[in-house]
């Protein structure tokens, strides 16, 4: 196996913590812990909740977890989720790669429909598998020797440009450079105790993508939204490999965006950050739009791949601004205390 080096990442400003809750909001946390289990399988495990913010109170809006487990070639095995679904077990037997999103979408038109939190996290077992690799990477365990570095698909992102550090490295020298990471910083804040939902420990060698989407009422509404990925080495070390944070305008209404920025805290290659730039296309656009829009035209050099995925979940922001409003007290959603359902 090739020894690989280990580089500096191309952007290293990680978030403190995320931003206290504004009154008058909507704050949808979600995360996916990405564990290799024995003979190359993967468990894949998350959780997700929306949560409003009104007059000083809290409530739970909607929850779900998810737990799925791949087999070595990332066939879905099994899938527990929760709130229960049963159409969703039309999804085992499938890969959990191209084509998985939209069978979820098939199998589960209403929650794609509602945007839920099941939506969301079924939805995104293809982005984690995907992240699964890179605990390869940092473990040592990827033979690129044995790969001819021009079947490789190159120019697929900011990172993956042809000419950039990590193609250039895997022709030259057979083998990829190891982005080294900032230490994880907790992204919870004292001052907002219940801003995320409760998430675990995460245990030596996986990997966790934590994504944060806020929607705060106003004229124009404010969006604020990120996601970081970690790995956790043997030592028991977590260090952060992507993290990018947006805010924009939504005009209320049309819905429609403005003022649209990415920004680069944490990427892999110095190559990577050139793709914040590409957030702004969002900018006369609405939600309903962004999945088909992405997937068809963020492509290349000019964009990032996990960028893309975070732009992606932008789409959710119409079921959210639908929760703006809180309900007449009649009908009112309980008050969220940690630990009290």
């Amino acid at each position: 196996m090739g020894r690989q080096s280990a580089v500096a990442d191309g952007a290293g400003d990680p978030m403190e913590s995320t931003p206290p809750r504004p009154s008058g909001s909507v704050r949808r946390t979600s995360h996916i812990d990405i564990v290799r289990t024995g003979g190359g399988s993967l468990l894949l495990e998350g959780a997700a909740r929306d949560l409003r913010t009104s007059n000083g109170r809290a409530s739970v809006l909607a929850e779900a977890t998810v737990r799925a487990d791949l087999d070595p070639q990332h066939i879905l095995v099994r899938l527990q989720p929760t709130p229960p679904a049963p159409a969703a077990q039309t999804l085992v037997g499938l890969l959990v790669g191209s084509g998985f999103r939209a069978a979820v979408d098939a199998a589960l038109p209403d929650e794609r429909a509602t945007s839920s939190p099941l939506h969301l996290l079924l939805d995104e077992l293809p982005i984690a598998a995907v992240i699964s690799g890179y605990a390869l990477l940092y473990r040592g365990a990827i033979d690129f020797q044995q790969t001819d570095a021009g079947t490789v698909k190159a120019d697929i992102c900011s990172g993956w440009r042809s000419d950039g550090t990590m193609m250039v490295s895997l022709r030259s020298e057979g083998r990829m450079p190891i982005p080294v990471g900032p230490i994880a910083n907790t992204l919870e804040s004292d001052q907002d105790p219940v801003g995320w939902h409760e998430i675990g420990p995460l245990a030596p060698g996986a990997m966790r993508r934590r994504r944060l989407v806020e929607l705060t009422d106003g004229n124009p509404h404010a969006v604020f939204a990120m996601f970081r990925d970690t790995h956790v080495d043997g030592r028991g070390i977590e260090t952060i490999l992507h993290e990018y944070s947006f805010t924009s305008d939504l005009e209320p209404g049309a819905l429609t965006f403005r003022n649209c920025r990415a920004r680069p805290r944490v990427l892999p290659w110095v190559e990577c950050p050139a793709a914040a730039a590409s957030a702004g296309r969002l900018d006369g656009q609405q939600p309903e739009s962004l999945r088909s829009l992405i997937g068809r035209e963020f492509r290349g050099t000019s964009t990032c791949t996990h960028l893309n995925d975070l732009l992606r979940s932008l789409a959710d922001l119409g079921a959210l601004a639908s929760k703006l409003v809180e309900p007449d007290a009649q009908h009112r959603t309980k008050p969220y205390r940690r630990g009290v359902m």
